[in-house]
């Protein structure tokens, strides 16, 4: 009777051993993720912010037809001098808007967006993104609801993507995004909408943070690189994931034309 139990168990834990092989491209994302995200809430919940306050710098952003994707990266402490872009004058603050991507300067955009998450996205991702789509809808110039885009509306793909940074390599690349304009030409005019695509590198578990989610939702939407420290869309990960007043006037330049 023992020997049956003996082997019964051993047949079970070969069964459980081969499983969690086969599974193992999607079982150790999971894993990782969802480590780093409570990593990252609870050194929220211990020092008041959001995200890690590393820094670093990032890569010039790629034209891809017409779409600019956007990497975010950290690094050791040795990034390049910043300057703000508030200016004030007496009691009057001027506020200079964070910087948009050129391929949404000359076009009208629906404030409107249907979004949905990519199958291999982990959970500690799509809650980073819930995070960020909540705060861009808090601000009443988006509005970003969960469902499939009909032609000609506004579309947001979030998703995951694995780039191993080089040996040797002094910054990582946390995330991607951008959007991608398409135009259509009829008797009523000209219509633009925008299927834009924000992505997190499953790689590194730093990316699975609210800074980098809000960073690369503002690229899908329009935004470009600000040289403002303070600002969510500043090239270096300092865990800001809070639209400043200069995002805010970004954001109004695209959808309140």
């Amino acid at each position: 009777m023992k020997f049956v139990k003996r082997l019964l168990w051993s047949v079970a834990l070969i069964v459980a051993v081969i499983w969690g092989f086969q599974n193992r491209t999607t079982l150790v994302p999971e894993v990782r993720a969802a480590a780093g995200y409570t990593q990252s809430k609870l050194a929220a919940a211990l020092s008041g912010q959001l995200g890690s306050k590393q820094m670093g710098t990032e890569a010039d952003d790629a034209t891809i037809g017409s779409s600019r994707t956007a990497t975010q990266q950290v690094a050791p402490k040795t990034s390049r001098a910043q300057t703000t872009q508030s200016t004030t004058s007496g009691s009057t603050t001027t506020v200079t808007p964070t910087p948009i991507e050129s391929i949404v300067e000359d076009v009208n955009l629906a404030k409107t967006y249907y979004y949905y998450f990519d199958s291999d996205l982990p959970s500690a991702g799509r809650q980073v993104f819930k995070d960020a789509i909540a705060q861009y809808n808090a601000t009443g110039l988006v509005h970003l609801v969960a469902g499939t885009a009909a032609k000609g509306d506004n579309s947001i793909e979030f998703a995951l993507y694995h780039k191993k940074m080089p040996k040797g390599e002094t910054s990582i690349e946390l995330g991607q995004g951008g959007p991608k304009i398409y135009s259509r030409v009829s008797l009523q005019g000209t219509s633009s909408h925008n299927q834009a695509r924000a992505s997190l590198n499953g790689d590194y578990t730093m990316a699975f943070s609210d800074a980098v989610a809000v960073h690369e939702l503002g690229h899908a939407l329009g935004l470009d690189h600000s040289t403002d420290l303070k600002s969510v869309m500043y090239p270096v990960s300092q865990g800001q994931s809070q639209l400043t007043a200069s995002d805010l006037a970004g954001l109004k330049s695209i959808y309140l034309k």
